[in-house]
């Protein structure tokens, strides 16, 4: 196995598999394969840890992998690729693309990464696993024309990709020659509309315009928190909010001129929030401009991660727990609070556009105003489970209003 969770707890992953590769595996891959074919002794392969009859073995850790253009393009063949739906079937480019990622278009996305390394060191984030092993954050670029081969590679392959979505941690960490040589090969080989995720810290509206002129319709920036205290002392994410909040009206402008997409990032239900800190998320999310989405995410703890380590000193959570380590929580756990369930009500409204813009912003101030929050104080926890209730009727009301509508338009 290999992965996100074999990065962050290769004792974990290996009561499931013989053996994981927790680093980067471009050499270790091969080495294995090798090593297999020729019936030799695989378990000391570097960057790879083993289930030796019960025992963990973590072999050594490689120095990052630097030469990125080595590499050759992904196997976009289907052939010898198979599909496990309750049984393994025979891949197909129909069954490819009905499986295939449709994030944050709705639509077939080519999701690729073009860099590796991350310059932030963000508690929560299985990126510090990288840290740990190299003592420092290398980052790794491919280079243009190479990232102009992948996409053609790819979409010579599968023709019915309609966008692209760059999964590089910080895409305009690349210097602005490089965006303009990007600019115009994306714009005459490939011409797709496509998705980048940025950085407050890192952004410049010049670099964002010469993306723009090539296709440029997504714009993913993480926020977090809507509270300076819980960036600084629990994520440590080096970014101020005024920053953020400039950078996001830098931006917003354009969200009608050119038909960008602006979407944020928070997460929720942290443990080491103050009900302060959260109602302060929520006014956060309700001042944003009208045309500006966003994700809520559920804090979820990885091993080896700071805030892990944290939470496991102040018996929050159990160690290696599988319950803890869902990287897609979808249930609040540890703030049932009044001020959580008006950021799930809010999120809500912004998911139907129609209830968000119909719904009084002085309603929602209200509904986040010191007074009415001291009032339910002490019913918080019933407050929640009402509201919360609330929301969960209404999803199921619009669901069955899509599905009647549906069987009469037909």
């Amino acid at each position: 196995m290999g992965g996100a969770h074999c990065i962050s707890a290769p004792e974990l992953s290996l009561r499931h598999a013989d053996g994981v590769c927790f680093a980067e595996g471009d050499i270790a891959i091969v080495d294995f394969v090798r090593k297999i074919e020729s019936c030799s002794d695989y378990t000391n392969i570097p960057n790879m840890a083993f289930n030796l009859n019960g025992s963990c073995k973590i072999n050594d850790t490689l120095p990052p992998f630097s030469d990125l253009d080595s590499l050759p393009c992904y196997d976009y063949s289907v052939d010898d690729h198979f599909l496990l739906d309750n049984k393994l079937l025979p891949m197909t480019k129909e069954k490819y693309k009905e499986h295939y990622v449709k994030y944050p278009f709705n639509s077939p996305t080519l999701t690729l990464i073009t860099s590796r390394g991350c310059p932030f060191a963000c508690t929560y984030c299985n990126n510090i696993r990288y840290i740990n092993m190299y003592g420092h954050t290398p980052i790794r670029f491919q280079s243009i024309n190479r990232v102009i081969d992948e996409l053609e590679c790819a979409i010579e392959n599968f023709d019915f990709f309609q966008y692209v979505a760059f999964g590089d941690d910080d895409f305009l960490l690349r210097d602005q020659k490089q965006l303009l040589a990007f600019s115009e090969k994306y714009t005459k080989n490939i011409g797709l509309p496509f998705g980048i995720c940025v950085n407050a810290n890192t952004f410049h509206k010049e670099k964002m315009e010469i993306l723009l002129n090539a296709g440029l319709k997504v714009i993913q920036m993480g926020i977090q928190s809507g509270s300076q205290r819980i960036l600084d002392e629990v994520f440590d994410r080096k970014t101020k909010l005024a920053k953020t909040k400039e950078i996001i009206s830098q931006i917003a402008p354009y969200c009608k001129s050119h038909g960008l997409k602006l979407l944020l990032d928070f997460i929720i239900d942290n443990p080491y929030e103050t009900r302060d800190d959260i109602i302060q998320t929520y006014k956060f999310i309700i001042n944003l401009p009208p045309k500006i989405d966003f994700n809520i995410f559920y804090l979820s703890f990885f091993p080896g991660t700071p805030i892990y380590n944290r939470a496991l000193k102040d018996k929050i959570i159990e160690p290696f727990n599988e319950d803890t380590l869902l990287f897609s929580r979808k249930r609040v756990i540890y703030q049932r609070t009044y001020e959580t369930a008006l950021i799930l009500l809010t999120n809500f409204l912004r998911n139907h556009m129609k209830l968000w813009q119909y719904t009084p912003r002085f309603t929602l101030h209200m509904l986040g105003s010191k007074t009415i929050c001291r009032i339910v104080s002490p019913f918080s926890s019933l407050t929640f489970k009402f509201l919360t209730g609330i929301i969960r009727c209404a999803r199921y009301f619009i669901t069955l209003t899509r599905f009647l509508k549906s069987l009469l338009y037909q």
